[in-house]
């Protein structure tokens, strides 16, 4: 069996790190802001194909406020996916904690199988847990759809909220309130746990939510759907997770170890 260390290349002489490879599919970590409107243009081109309501104003302002950004390429070098990074937006780190908060993120689903995102993103956390190793690390992650809550059950022990429950929900709980209520203010519906806006900032086309139903006896996607039945709409379902190596498991675990020896000031 090959290791993962044999999918990651490593690139000093640029200033790349964060390069993984999967299946004719490559990650690389970059900072937002040297990304060039080429690529915004194609990210924008993916979020329409997947989403409705949609607007370019709404896509550039989120984009504006990360930090990093995970790009998913192909072997002709288009992208075929991206997600987006900030650490502690709208001042939500304490001190005793950092947020890592999630923001667009999407694949073509020509892809979905892959392994791609999930290894990227586990090795951009280690990166990002090295960066401060004296405070607790936190995700922060709002789903709109299935497919993004079911990372949770797939490659950590303990997150919330979950169908179940565990010790510290009540303390996950406060930070997903305190975080919630810093970035979306009014928009946060404490007694719902979603991220609700007047005007929808993106909704699952049909098609896809047409496939949420047809899973629902999943226990995971059941519990989903009780909790954000507004989905359809476009609301968002506030989940956070603890970030530490003991509570990830699988390939998660493992790529997010390798990224613990990697450092994020080699990114550009």
């Amino acid at each position: 069996m090959q290791t993962p260390h044999k999918n990651i290349n490593v690139n000093l002489e640029t200033g790349l790190t964060c390069h993984v490879v999967d299946q004719g599919l490559t990650y690389t970590l970059v900072r937002k802001s040297t990304l060039q409107s080429f690529q915004k243009i194609r990210m924008y081109e993916l979020m329409i194909q997947n989403y409705n309501h949609i607007s370019e104003d709404l896509f550039l302002e989120d984009l504006d406020k990360k930090q990093f950004i995970g790009l998913i390429h192909d072997e002709n070098l288009e992208i075929q996916g991206f997600t987006t990074y900030a650490i502690n937006p709208s001042n939500c780190g304490t001190d005793t904690y950092n947020i890592i908060f999630s923001g667009d993120t999407i694949i073509n689903p020509r892809h979905w199988g892959t392994q791609i995102m999930s290894k990227g993103w586990s090795y951009t956390i280690g990166m990002m847990i090295k960066s401060d190793v004296n405070k607790n690390w936190y995700w922060y992650l709002m789903s709109k759809g299935h497919r993004t809550y079911l990372y949770l059950p797939l490659f950590f022990k303990t997150f919330y909220p979950s169908p179940y429950p565990s010790e510290i929900d009540h303390e996950l709980a406060i930070i997903a309130d305190h975080t919630s209520q810093k970035m979306f203010q009014e928009h946060w519906k404490q007694e719902l746990g979603i991220i609700q806006f007047e005007e929808s900032h993106g909704a699952l086309k049909t098609e896809m939510t047409k496939d949420t139903f047809k899973k629902r006896n999943s226990p995971f996607i059941s519990f989903f759907l009780d909790r954000n039945p507004g989905f359809v709409n476009g609301d968002e379902l506030v989940c956070i997770v603890p970030l530490n190596p003991e509570n990830l498991i699988r390939s998660a675990k493992e790529y997010c170890e390798l990224g613990l020896k990697d450092d994020l000031e080699n990114v550009s």
